[in-house]
């Protein structure tokens, strides 16, 4: 359930005589059949009833439909989904619109974000705060940009297995390839989930999702693993309480910056092995992630050429109270950098070509001034090593800084402002930054 849904309490129909409640009667060939609930909330003030409106059923103030609702919830699935204004994790599978049976249920969710954006510096990125794509040697312009591309819409699926229960998810955005004005669907999440095991397309096992600060920015912090992709995973929790085990074998996507004077093709023989340990109670969470990877390039008419890859994720989160947490990141490897948008590989002559070693951190809070009023500021650093032979222009170092204010003034409705502002430095030491506002306006669906 999003924050700020407690009071929305979901209504039923009255059931039919004769009919078990929460079944609806229709009329078929064969006399009566038993339809799913469609369950929608309706915001009552119930302190202005002596009695429960005529037409309603509840008990305890607790539609049937939702006492059915609560037998799909599950640890496993939503642990975090009650975060208030927490644009990395799945919606809350309890109240809003759902169609629930005794057996399955479907939860429908998302949310509309509208962001009005400012630069003042040239960068390429319009829609997001890439701080890779500052423009170093630019004459100076400004711009405005008007966007919903981060609206989601999202089918939570749960059944009710032998003992289990199996979950399938599927979400979008408005981030895939434009034509012209309009913004193309993108894939975010389509998985499945049975006990311990999760196939499908998430987010990767390198990274942490409940560590990212909450910025109005898209793109977010330089250092964070944003990446979701195809795998599957194996979880179960180990013997000492909140800790658990993670491995998956995941999508080998491979970003090579090939030679000005070769020509071949990326090659991809192994999926990516990623592993994590991870460690969690009330007051927060640690988690430590691995990849180990093989990158692949085939010149034409000759044999593959491979070298392997490795990093490291450490990741958490702090609470100190209901008003305070802090999140915190290191990542490093080399050939890691495709997690992040970077290459893994950088050409440094026209037929030759090295790993890529990286380092990033990242360090941010959230504060709650009010119920309704918090504040995030967060600050990180992406280092890219430098090796002879590299183009004067490639990456050598950039960072990224955000503040912001978001109020939540109406039930499942936000809006807020942020102030960001980045540095890039490349191979050559020659550097620039940019600085942006953005202004942002969201409603979640029920």
């Amino acid at each position: 359930m999003l924050a700020g849904e407690a009071c929305a309490q979901s209504v039923v129909v009255a059931p039919t005589v004769g009919l078990a409640q929460g079944e609806v009667a229709t009329p078929t060939g064969t006399g009566i059949e038993v339809e799913p609930q469609v369950v929608m909330p309706v915001q009552f003030d119930w302190t202005q009833f002596d009695s429960v409106p005529s037409g309603l059923t509840m008990g305890s103030r607790t539609s049937a439909a939702n006492a059915r609702i609560d037998s799909f919830m599950d640890q496993r699935f939503d642990a975090r989904s009650s975060l208030r204004n927490n644009f990395t994790d799945f919606p809350g599978f309890e109240g809003g619109l759902t169609v629930v049976s005794e057996s399955a249920a479907l939860k429908i969710g998302g949310f509309v974000k509208a962001d009005l954006i400012a630069d003042f510096d040239p960068i390429s990125s319009t829609d997001t705060f890439d701080t890779g794509t500052i423009e170093i040697g630019s004459a100076d312009r400004r711009n405005a940009r008007f966007h919903a591309r981060q609206t989601r819409l999202s089918f939570d699926t749960r059944w009710k297995t032998s003992g289990d229960i199996a979950r399938a998810f599927i979400e979008v955005d408005f981030f895939g390839d434009r034509t012209g004005s309009n913004d193309a669907l993108r894939l975010r999440h389509a998985y499945g989930r049975l006990g311990n095991l999760t196939v499908g397309q998430t987010w990767t096992s390198f990274t942490d999702p409940s560590a990212v600060p909450q910025t109005l920015d898209f793109e977010g912090a330089v250092s964070n693993v944003n990446r979701r992709q195809g795998l599957v995973r194996y979880q179960t929790p180990l013997a000492i309480d909140g800790l658990s085990l993670a491995a998956s074998i995941e999508n080998p996507r491979v970003l090579i910056e090939i030679p000005a004077g070769v020509q071949g093709s990326v090659r991809t023989e192994t999926p990516d092995f990623v592993s994590r340990v991870r460690f969690e109670r009330d007051w927060g969470e640690f988690q430590i992630a691995g990849v180990l990877r093989e990158l692949g390039f085939q010149p034409v008419g000759q044999p593959v050429v491979t070298g392997t890859a490795w990093g490291f994720n450490f990741t958490g989160s702090a609470r100190s109270s209901d008003r305070f947490k802090a999140y915190y990141q290191i990542t490093f490897g080399e050939g890691v950098g495709s997690y992040r948008g970077s290459p893994d590989v950088v050409a440094t002559s026209k037929t030759t070509a090295e790993i890529l070693p990286v380092f990033g951190w990242m360090v941010g809070f959230k504060y709650s001034w009010l119920p309704s009023l918090t504040s995030n500021v967060t600050y990180s650093e992406l280092h890219a090593d430098t090796i002879a032979g590299q183009a004067a222009d490639n990456l050598l170092e950039t960072s990224y800084f955000a503040v912001n204010l978001i109020q939540n003034p109406y039930d499942r409705v936000f809006w807020g402002a942020e102030y960001l502002h980045g540095f890039r430095q490349n191979q050559s030491l020659a550097s620039a930054t940019a600085t942006r506002l953005q202004f942002s306006c969201g409603f979640y669906l029920p």
